[in-house]
């Protein structure tokens, strides 16, 4: 007995197909655009440009203390892909 796949069917993926980010550096304008008209149409790729300056709390004596318990930017890794490839990828 032998069990017909369908043609085009999944292949043993279930779910929704992943998403990613696509986020690239803010000096690299031409990678921007170019990504972007490679993955136009696509709902799963999107592309942004950085728009970070850095840490812009920088020890103020004057200010109340800070009330976040954590630091906002969760991927570090991010940060340190774009600053040696210009761009990094992320799954959402």
């Amino acid at each position: 007995m032998t069990r017909e796949r369908p043609v085009g069917g999944p292949t043993g993926l279930t779910g929704t197909p992943d998403r990613f980010l696509f986020v690239v550096s803010r000096d690299n304008a031409k990678l921007a655009t170019y990504l972007q008209q490679h993955f136009t149409g696509q709902a799963t790729v999107q592309v942004v440009v950085d728009r970070r300056y850095g840490e812009r709390r920088q020890g103020a004596t004057d200010v109340a203390p800070d009330r976040r318990r954590t630091d906002r930017r969760s991927r570090p890794h991010v940060d340190k892909e774009l600053r040696l490839t210009s761009y990094a990828i992320v799954t959402l």
